[in-house]
Formats: C-alpha cells, structure tokens, sequence
C-alpha cells in the first residue's frame, strides 16, 4: 500500500492549521498561501475518488462550501472563489480554496498579491514558501470569527 501524504504525512499540518472540524471534513488554513485565506477542506477517511465520497458527505460538503465562502468573503473580500480537487501529488480526497483577489490586500503588514489575476490561478507553478505559523494563527481566526 502507497503511502498517503495527508493521513500518513499530515502535510497540511492539521494540528496546527485547524479552523473547522465537521462530521466528515476538516477546513485548514493552508500552510503555503498563495493569495491570502488560502484553505483546504480534506475529507476525514482516505478515499482516492470523488466518486468515492458518500451521499453523506457530500450532503455536508455543502454545508462546508457555504460556510467557507461565506467566512472567507467577511474576513477577506475577495472577488472571486476557486475551489480546486486536483489530487495529482496527494492522493486523497481534498479541495483547494483559492479567494481571489483583483488587487492587492493587506493583512498583518504583509502585502498579498494574486499575481495571476484574472486567469487561472499559478498554484504549483508559483508555489509560496510557508507562511510564518503566528501570521496563519491570525488568519485563522480571522475566518473562524465568521463561521
């Protein structure tokens, strides 16, 4: 059996970037923002498929949408929203949420900037480094206040 980076490696690091946890979903902030308030919402037991999400699941998976954008859109502003199930490198279930953002924001002294505005988002090609975890810490909190 392959080794899965998310249950085995925890390479979102839920301990520490934990927002929400639902009945069948985790919502992290992600540790490698892009654009700010980037987050993962990875379903709680290995499934390798979409198709291998239960009707369950799914049925919260839209309660966790609606929730998501909802926070993120007060704590943030963003313009548009993207939701990415990609699972080339991390073979379980897992989606990407990418606010979007025109301009430029400010949060913490930091300038955020979504330098492929307005096309498709430069997720692995313009990979971020780790953001520092007390700047995620206020991230996160910043979203939770909204949940």
């Amino acid at each position: 059996m392959t080794t899965c980076t998310i249950c085995d490696n925890d390479i979102f690091d839920k301990k520490n970037n934990l927002i929400k946890e639902y009945t069948h979903w985790y919502l992290l902030i992600r540790n490698r923002n892009w654009t700010l308030g980037n987050c993962v919402v990875i379903l709680k037991r290995h499934a390798e498929a979409l198709s291998q999400v239960t009707e369950d699941e799914m049925k919260e998976f839209a309660t966790v949408t609606k929730e998501t954008e909802h926070a993120l859109k007060k704590a943030f502003n963003y313009d548009k929203i993207n939701w990415m199930l990609l699972m080339m490198s991390d073979n379980h279930v897992h989606f990407h949420v990418a606010p979007r953002y025109e301009k430029a924001r400010t949060f913490t002294g930091l300038e955020w900037t979504d330098t492929a505005w307005p096309a498709m988002t430069k997720l692995f090609t313009e990979q971020k480094q780790p953001v520092a975890q007390e700047v995620l810490n206020k991230m996160k909190e910043k979203i939770r206040k909204h949940l």
